[in-house]
C-alpha cells in the first residue's frame, strides 16, 4: 500500500510545470504590452517623418496631392462613371439646394438641351457664352461608328475662375442612357478619341450656378486608320463589308480596294507579321500588334501579288508590305487587296479608313 504522504515523481513534475506555466502566464501580457507599444510607436514616428517630409519637400507635397486627386478622379470617373456635372450635383444635394427650384432647373439643364441638340458631325466650330444670371447647358452631339476617331479642340475665352463643366458622352445604340467616356480640360490642346463602341456621342458643356463663361468648341470625326494602298482611297473600294458571297454561303468579310497590280501596299500600325499562302486569300500578311497576334486588332492583307516581309518582322506604320495582286480566290478579277480587321470577330473597316479628321480653321 502506497504511502499518501510520498508523492510520485510525475506528480511532482506535473505540479511544477503547472507553477511555471502559470508563472509564464502571468509575465507574457507585459511582454505583448511592450511589443505592442514598440510597434505603436514605430508606426507613430513614421507617420511623423512623412508629415515632415511634406512640410518640408515642395515636390514630395505636389507629387501626393497629384496622386490622391489621380485616385479620387479615377474612383469617381472610372468606376462610378460620374462626369464632373454629376459631381457638382452630388454638392448640391449635400447642401440641400438639389430640392430648390433653382437646383432642379440646374440639374435639368441638360435633358432640356439634349431633346434638341446642336448637330457637330463632320468639321464644327464655335464660339458660345454663358450668362451668370441664366441657368442653361449645351449639347453638341453626333453619331460615330466603330474605328472612327473624334477630335477637339476646347478652351476657355474669358478669365473668371468659376467652373465650366465639360465631357465626352456616349449612348449606344438600342439605349437611352447617356455615360460618361471622359472630362475635358479647356487647355486648348487637340484632344481625340477613337470610337470603340458605335452610337451617339455629345460634348455637354454647363457652368456651376451664377457663373458666367465664353468658350471655344472645335470638332471634326474621320478614320483612325492610314489608308493600306498607296496612293488610293475610299473612292477606290468596291466592295463593301458583309455583302453576300458564294451564293450567300459566307459574307464578306473585309473591303476590296481596287488599285494598278504592283501597287505598294502599308502597314496601318505598328506591329509584327506573319506571311502565308492559301486557296482563297492568295499571297496574304496578317499585321497584329502583337507578336503573338493577342490582346490586339489583327490587319489582313490578301491577294498580294507578292509581299515583301517574312513571319516574325517587326514594322513600323507606313512600311510596304507587299504590292497589290489577284492571287488565291481572286484569280478572275481585276487586281485588288482585300483588307479586314479582326478583333473580337470581324469588323467593318469602312469607318476606320475614312479620311484623318482635320479641325476646321
Amino acid at each position: 500500500m502506497s504511502d499518501p504522504s510520498k508523492a510520485t515523481d510525475s506528480e511532482q513534475v506535473s505540479e511544477s510545470e503547472n507553477l511555471q506555466t502559470e508563472q509564464e502566464n502571468v509575465e507574457q501580457p507585459p511582454v505583448k504590452l511592450r511589443k505592442r507599444l514598440k510597434r505603436s510607436w514605430f508606426l507613430f514616428s513614421v507617420l511623423v517623418l512623412l508629415v515632415v517630409l511634406l512640410i518640408v519637400r515642395d515636390d514630395l507635397r505636389q507629387s501626393a496631392a497629384e496622386s490622391s486627386e489621380k485616385a479620387v478622379r479615377y474612383v469617381t470617373f472610372d468606376i462610378l462613371g460620374w462626369s464632373p456635372r454629376d459631381v457638382f450635383i452630388w454638392r448640391l444635394r449635400v447642401a440641400g439646394l438639389l430640392d430648390s427650384p433653382l437646383g432642379q432647373r440646374w440639374s435639368e439643364a441638360v435633358d432640356l438641351a439634349g431633346e434638341q441638340p446642336v448637330k457637330a458631325g463632320g468639321q464644327f466650330r464655335t464660339t458660345e457664352s454663358f450668362a451668370s444670371d441664366e441657368v442653361e447647358a449645351h449639347v453638341y452631339q453626333l453619331s460615330l461608328e466603330r474605328g472612327e476617331k473624334l477630335i477637339w479642340q476646347f478652351s476657355r475665352l474669358d478669365t473668371a475662375e468659376s467652373r465650366l463643366y465639360a465631357s465626352l458622352e456616349r449612348r449606344e445604340k438600342n439605349n437611352q442612357e447617356w455615360s460618361t467616356i471622359t472630362e475635358l480640360d479647356a487647355d486648348d490642346a487637340i484632344n481625340s478619341q477613337v470610337v470603340s463602341k458605335a452610337g451617339d456621342y455629345r460634348i455637354v458643356l454647363q457652368p456651376e450656378l451664377f457663373a458666367s463663361a465664353e468658350y471655344l468648341l472645335a470638332m471634326a470625326n474621320g478614320g483612325s486608320l492610314p489608308f493600306p494602298v498607296e496612293g488610293a482611297g475610299q473612292r477606290d473600294i468596291g466592295s463593301a463589308f458583309g455583302v453576300a458571297r458564294d451564293g450567300g454561303a459566307r459574307k464578306h468579310h473585309g473591303v476590296d480596294i481596287f488599285a494598278e497590280r504592283g501597287t505598294p501596299v502599308t502597314a496601318v500600325i505598328d506591329g509584327y507579321v506573319r506571311t502565308g499562302t492559301g486557296a482563297r486569300g492568295g499571297e496574304h500578311v496578317w499585321l497584329s500588334g502583337s507578336m503573338i497576334g493577342f490582346g490586339s486588332a489583327r490587319y489582313y492583307y490578301a491577294h498580294l501579288d507578292s509581299f515583301v516581309v517574312e513571319s516574325g518582322d517587326k514594322v513600323k506604320k507606313g512600311d510596304i508590305l507587299g504590292y497589290v495582286g489577284n492571287t488565291g480566290n481572286a484569280i478572275t478579277t481585276p487586281p485588288h487587296l482585300h483588307f479586314g480587321i479582326y478583333s473580337g470577330g470581324p469588323v467593318d473597316p469602312a469607318p476606320f479608313l475614312k479620311p484623318e479628321p482635320e479641325l476646321p480653321d
